[in-house]
């Protein structure tokens, strides 16, 4: 089916450059040998995939080399750190495109891999490569003198977008990227698992995964500017979810609101006034 055909030439293309790499780094192969490697597993691509699954191809086998690129920096401890980044960057946009496919196939586009999220997206991704670049050549090794920094960005990075993936998976077919303004027919609000600890999981994930990318490459500017910029987008989409939220599910949201948290400090989400509050448990009690 159509759905099983995405997924499996997503997985294919992803899997194919890092396979290679992995393969050659196992037997010692010479860096030419891995670059001639890794262009030469295209060909076999584009003999299954017609033209209408290019642009999944392309976007995946992208996705598939910054993994790779990433395994073979760490391998080679050239920067090791700019290395674990490349791989948890790649894995979280593959996997975003991957989950969707699963639980999502009505809404499965090129825009689920997330590479198109936004210019501000683009340019922070930007300012984080310049920044570690500019210190590494002026600072070199000195970048790194506090190495416990670049373990908590890892752990912070990693636990992130697990607690993001871990919400995407319980919400399930309830779950989407895009503020939904309109409530689906199928749509139920989930409070179990991982949302009965915070009401906006993935968000959590999303926020502490940014900050922690920046934390792993010791770059103090973007740590501040990331956590700033982070707080502030989830601060206004939270606050407009949430009024949606309130529309569609009324008083069993409110009463769910008023249990759990966000888990980003200093985000409460959309304010009820006191009117809401008596309209909604006049509806309730009706």
């Amino acid at each position: 089916g159509w759905f099983c055909r995405q997924f499996s030439i997503a997985l294919i293309s992803y899997l194919n450059p890092i396979l290679c790499t992995s393969l050659l780094i196992l037997t010692n192969a010479h860096i030419l040998w891995y670059t001639f490697g890794i262009l030469f597993t295209v060909a076999p691509l584009f003999l299954i995939v017609n033209n209408l699954s290019h642009p999944i191809l392309y976007r995946a086998y992208f996705i598939g080399s910054i993994t790779s690129a990433g395994i073979a920096l760490f391998r080679y401890s050239l920067h090791p750190q700019l290395g674990v980044y490349l791989m948890g960057l790649s894995v979280f946009h593959i996997t975003e495109y991957l989950l969707t496919a699963l639980f999502k196939e009505n809404k499965l586009s090129l825009d689920s891999f997330l590479l198109n999220h936004s210019t501000a997206y683009h340019l922070a991704l930007g300012a984080g490569m310049v920044e570690y670049l500019i210190e590494y050549v002026n600072l070199g090794p000195d970048k790194f003198s506090y190495p416990v920094i670049s373990y908590i960005g890892g752990f912070l990075m990693v636990a992130g977008d697990f607690v993001r993936k871990i919400a995407i998976i319980t919400a399930a077919e309830n779950f989407d990227h895009l503020v939904q303004s309109e409530k689906a027919p199928d749509h139920k609000l989930v409070t179990s698992g991982i949302y009965s600890l915070s009401r906006h999981p993935s968000y959590a994930g999303w926020f502490y995964w940014s900050i922690g990318t920046q934390l792993l490459l010791c770059n103090p500017f973007c740590v501040v500017a990331y956590a700033y910029a982070s707080w502030k987008f989830f601060e206004e989409r939270i606050e407009e979810e949430e009024c949606y939220l309130l529309r569609f599910f009324g008083s069993q949201y409110r009463d769910y609101k008023q249990n759990v948290g966000i888990g980003i400090p200093g985000i409460k989400g959309y304010t009820i006034s006191p009117e809401f509050h008596e309209f909604l448990n006049q509806v309730k009690n009706q």
